[in-house]
């Protein structure tokens, strides 16, 4: 902490607590520079070049405090700035929000006039250095992104010498939860919550749990008992509409979704998503498609159509397949997944005994890829009984 960088602190303060800071501040040799608006805080960032924010919680509307937060854990910005709120009591709701949020501390504002800048200096001091604290923040910062057999790795190795670090029990439990092991994620989680029952993360990796598992009702349980919390998280809100989905409760599940669009239109591809398969689940392929267009890629997009199709021909539903197949076509705009999706479409006609549409198909599909050999082996089974009977005229 010797850089006079690394004691820069950006404040985004009432008036009335600005004097109280910065004296706080002072004593500590922190230099502060103080902010007044939220719309101020990237470009003073860039500025300042601070290694602390402090938020005062009633500097702005509570509601914009929260989806300030919410959004600015996910940025660039935040894997190397440590926020602290300081509030006017400690609650169980800002806890948990402050959990949801990843803000690394919260603080009265009467501890704070006392020594604010003590606990900064401890606070970056239990973090700079620690083995744990740098690969949460690796995590954060995405360094892994493109590696997961390393994180797994890395997360297996530290649980190993740190089993009882809440930190890296949770990553671990959402390791098992990768891996599939859901019973066993399950009991982290919970063991998780029984010390720390304001830990948003845990939560959220139980209502997860709980969904994998078929359990609708502990999901949805566990869910609103997190959003009374720390409601303003739409991230959660698309969790939850997941789980109604899940349960069958498909127009609440679309009203979830829609409400986390309200409160941050950020998430609008993902919750577009969660709302297009519930369209498909409603057999509103147009609806569908609508939305998987500008929230996914178009192989994705087609993917869902396609295996509801499959799905669809398991059930005996061959001409809804059909209406889905076709629907997948419209999705694509490059050929890659053409042949594939013509020859499934192909198979449907031949079940309903329309040999004619299927050989257009299977045709459609040897135009895209010439070297099909499953296609070609159906066409031929097609057309040899056809050319047979042409000689026998």
């Amino acid at each position: 902490m010797s850089n006079a960088m690394n004691r820069r602190v950006l404040s985004l303060c009432t008036q009335g607590n600005r004097e109280v800071i910065r004296k706080s501040l002072s004593a500590a040799e922190y230099k502060v520079s103080f902010i007044s608006a939220q719309s101020e805080v990237t470009p003073s960032i860039a500025a300042f070049k601070p290694r602390v924010l402090v938020h005062d919680w009633d500097a702005i509307e509570h509601s914009q405090t929260m989806k300030f937060h919410l959004n600015f854990s996910h940025t660039s910005q935040a894997i190397d700035l440590f926020r602290v709120l300081v509030v006017p009591e400690i609650t169980p709701s800002i806890l948990a929000f402050a959990s949801d949020a990843l803000v690394e501390k919260v603080i009265t504002i009467g501890n704070a006039s006392l020594n604010l800048g003590n606990e900064l200096d401890m606070m970056v001091a239990s973090i700079d250095g620690n083995e744990l604290a740098t690969f949460m923040r690796e995590l954060k910062s995405g360094e892994f992104r493109y590696d997961q057999t390393e994180i797994d790795r890395r997360v297996t190795d530290l649980h190993e010498r740190y089993p009882h670090d809440p930190r890296i029990k949770l990553e671990f439990g959402n390791l098992a939860f990768r891996q599939g092991q859901y019973p066993e994620a399950e009991n982290m989680a919970q063991t998780l919550l029984k010390k720390e029952p304001q830990n948003m993360r845990a939560m959220n990796l139980l209502a997860k749990c709980f969904m994998k598992q078929g359990k609708w009702e502990q999901s949805l349980n566990c869910i609103a008992a997190a959003q009374g919390l720390s409601p303003q998280n739409p991230e959660r809100l698309i969790l939850m509409g997941d789980a109604l989905y899940g349960k069958g409760d498909l127009d609440k599940a679309m009203a979830c979704y829609q409400e986390a669009i309200d409160i941050d239109p950020s998430v609008k591809d993902l919750a577009h998503k969660q709302m297009g398969q519930v369209h498909l689940a409603k057999g509103k392929v147009e609806e569908a498609l609508e939305l998987f267009k500008g929230s996914m890629s178009e192989e994705e997009s087609a993917g869902f159509f396609n295996n509801a199709a499959v799905h669809a021909v398991r059930e005996g539903k061959i001409e809804e397949a059909i209406t889905l197949y076709n629907t997948a076509l419209k999705a694509l705009v490059t050929d890659k997944l053409k042949p594939f999706i013509y020859f499934n479409l192909a198979l449907s006609h031949r079940r309903l005994g329309q040999a004619e549409d299927a050989v257009k198909c299977l045709k459609r599909a040897l135009h895209y890829n010439p070297g099909y050999e499953k296609a070609r082996v159906h066409l031929d089974s097609i057309l040899k009984p056809v050319r047979k009977l042409q000689k026998a005229s």
